[in-house]
């Protein structure tokens, strides 16, 4: 029985480290990239720095209006990710394919993301399960869609 929990506990640790992000000060993040936010973004707050691999940052950040937003930045450009943080607003395209292609996912996040001059809808989906207090996410994924919530790819 110890071996089973000891092999579960493991193996839900490490289905979340496939896909985490590391949190980071400034100070460790690339001297170009803190610049170049810097002067992209004036008046920023709630700002946090996160490693997602050597070469890529993201910075979350709340702009003048108080709205949720993202930057990556990488060696092969940056993208900006505007986050939607009311279901709302989502796509109803983009909900209905999810409930048809995806059952049992939820969405975790939904943001518009703009690089090289092009903007998707990205979203973050993952499985969940459990009850009450107790939940547990699996299988996170990003699912990419157009513009009028037509499905790119995963």
């Amino acid at each position: 029985m110890k071996k089973i929990a000891l092999i579960a506990a493991l193996f839900f640790l490490s289905s979340g480290v496939l896909f985490a992000q590391k949190a980071v000060n400034e100070q460790d993040v690339k001297v170009n990239f803190v610049k170049d936010f810097q002067r992209q973004v004036k008046n920023a707050t709630d700002i946090a720095w996160w490693q997602i691999d050597e070469n890529t940052f993201k910075v979350t950040y709340r702009d003048e209006e108080n709205s949720r937003q993202a930057m990556v930045f990488s060696n092969k450009g940056m993208e900006v990710h505007y986050i939607v943080e009311n279901s709302r607003y989502y796509p109803k395209a983009i909900v209905d394919y999810i409930k048809a292609n995806y059952d049992g996912y939820d969405i975790k996040e939904l943001w518009v993301r703009k690089a090289r001059n092009k903007m998707t809808y990205q979203v973050s989906i993952t499985k969940t399960s459990g009850f009450l207090f107790w939940k547990k996410e699996s299988d996170p994924q990003i699912l990419n869609f157009e513009v009028d919530g037509t499905f790119i790819d995963a």
